[in-house]
């Protein structure tokens, strides 16, 4: 049986070759992903995990050693996405170096964002609150808003202060997903501050009907009718107000 650096080495070679390999480790990792097989899960992240980050190692004419990715950026792509499926809390540190390379890192944070265990979500906290590049921080707090806890909800509040519109649009839109009361006055600053463009008033008025029913889902009347009060009063869409109004109307 092939091992699974034998595999990875394959992703290198001809476009079918290549192909047929990740074929490969797809099948394994839907195998080792069936109940029952949690320690070939294991086995076979660990494996993945050490393939993502290797490195060839040669000397220069002075005997020095001289350190090099094994993999090309695709590859490493390929490897991560397997990760996803199969890694776990021992697998987010790689994932978490990969973060580092620009040509990998959204493949990473695209397995990280496919991974239940805290340490998925402190790496993506971080990469939102730190990372290089708007687009990318966005994707990760895209990632926070389909998790959960405190520590999400804090680290989403600090990114709805961010210098850029885009971050903090995505961050109060990403707010919007956890029943929380005192997320109100956060989403509704966002634009105070630094006014954007109506596209922006009108995501942010969205963000807040979108809370007020989270809240309402959880059993929050009374704070959901505060958003939704707050909204048909703002300065916003006609069809913002009209939808906060009839939900008013409608529960009273």
């Amino acid at each position: 049986m092939e091992s699974i650096e034998q595999i990875c080495q394959q992703l290198t070679d001809d476009q079918t070759k290549a192909f047929q390999a990740g074929k490969k480790l797809a099948d394994l990792a839907a195998a080792a992903g069936a109940p029952g097989k949690e320690a070939e899960r294991a086995a076979l992240a660990a494996e993945l995990a050490k393939q993502l980050n290797a490195v060839n190692e040669t000397k220069d004419n002075r005997g020095r050693v001289q350190k090099s990715l094994r993999y090309s950026p695709a590859v490493r792509g390929e490897i991560a996405r397997a990760l996803a499926s199969v890694g776990g809390e021992a697998e987010v540190a790689p994932l978490t170096e990969a973060l580092k390379d620009f040509e990998v890192r959204e493949m990473a944070r695209w397995a990280l964002d496919r991974m239940a265990c805290a340490a998925a979500t402190a790496a993506l906290i971080e990469a939102a609150q730190q990372a290089v590049g708007v687009e990318f921080r966005v994707g990760a707090i895209n990632a926070l808003g389909r998790r959960s806890g405190p520590e999400v909800v804090a680290a989403l509040k600090q990114c709805a202060a961010d210098g850029d519109v885009e971050i903090r649009l995505a961050a109060g839109e990403a707010l919007a997903n956890f029943p929380d009361a005192s997320s109100e006055p956060v989403i509704a600053q966002i634009l105070l501050d630094r006014p954007g463009n109506s596209r922006a008033i009108k995501r942010i008025a969205i963000a807040r009907l979108q809370l007020a029913d989270t809240l309402a889902r959880a059993g929050q009347k009374d704070a959901a009718a505060t958003v939704y009060r707050a909204v048909e009063s703002a300065t916003v869409d006609e069809a913002q107000k009209k939808a906060a109004h009839a939900v008013l109307e409608k529960h009273g």
